[in-house]
């Protein structure tokens, strides 16, 4: 059997982090079909069952943007999928690249070789897609479906709209409309998995968690008041590859919750992880 690179087996699986949660709404809120409801103009998004979805589209969607907007108080470089917005070089801003010759630039590193890829990568890429993923790297954050926890709770329910002037701030005769939201105190079980996550990936992500856990919103009409909510009871657990008890635990477990080992408290972690970034400064990592 030939030897492994030393490429392949820095990209080899060698840790993971697993953080599982309970997103409750503590007002009432709306993931929208685009479509019309059973009863309503606008409905929300239901299962088969009648049931509402917390999509980990959707969840992943606001951690991406709760990331973004806590990148530069650590220092880190977000591109905001917009170079001219944020004036950070990124190949996920598919059209700067394009006018950029970044895929030109991204060949000419491929022809040259893995290790000249990866260092192109690492260089050209912000903090935030190098977390999320990006065109040219996979992302590191995987993010579960919401899966509902009281379904009692979880009533949909019809509210009124109108049309405002813009000009007259009065009502637009003729225009009224109604929408679907799901009641406030619904809750949903939620998992994030990072593969291989770097200091910075994991202090990123953890002062999200700690927004979160403060309070947040999520969803349609977030400007009405609606969505808001927070994230609780957060247990925070990894598996370290080098660790041979640890490799083992994760080889031969049948369910997916005893795969992982405690990590203590989430909180003392992730603060731990944040002062390392912030100490080390932009130009120390």
């Amino acid at each position: 059997m030939p030897p492994i690179s030393s490429i392949a087996a820095g990209l080899g699986l060698k840790r993971k982090l697993q953080v599982r949660g309970r997103i409750v709404f503590e007002t009432a809120w709306r993931i929208g079909t685009g479509r019309e409801g059973q009863t309503s103009d606008l409905g929300v998004l239901l299962d088969a069952a009648g049931q509402p979805i917390l999509p980990g589209s959707s969840i992943k969607g606001k951690l991406r943007n709760t990331c973004e907007a806590l990148a530069s108080a650590l220092n880190l470089r977000a591109c905001l999928l917009n170079v001219k917005a944020s004036g950070v070089e990124c190949p996920s801003d598919v059209n700067y690249a394009r006018q950029n010759n970044l895929g030109e630039r991204y060949k000419k590193a491929l022809k040259d070789g893995p290790t000249a890829q990866l260092d192109w990568i690492e260089q050209n890429t912000c903090d935030v897609c190098k977390l999320f993923g990006s065109p040219v790297q996979a992302a590191r954050l995987r993010c579960s479906d919401g899966t509902l926890d009281n379904p009692a709770a979880a009533s949909v329910r019809v509210r009124d709209g109108v049309v405002l002037d813009r000009d007259s701030h009065t009502a637009v005769d003729g225009l009224k409309y109604d929408y679907e939201t799901v009641a406030a105190g619904t809750a949903f079980l939620v998992c994030f998995d990072l593969d291989n996550p770097t200091p910075v990936d994991e202090a990123l992500f953890g002062a999200a968690l700690f927004e979160w856990s403060a309070g947040s919103s999520l969803g349609g009409f977030t400007s009405r008041g609606l969505g808001r909510f927070r994230l609780e009871g957060v247990q925070l657990r990894g598996v370290d590859f080098d660790d041979p008890k640890e490799r083992l635990r994760y080889l031969t477990r049948l369910k997916a919750e005893e795969k992982f080992n405690a990590r203590g408290d989430w909180q003392l972690y992730f603060q731990k992880k944040i002062e390392e970034v912030l100490n080390a400064g932009p130009l120390g990592r």
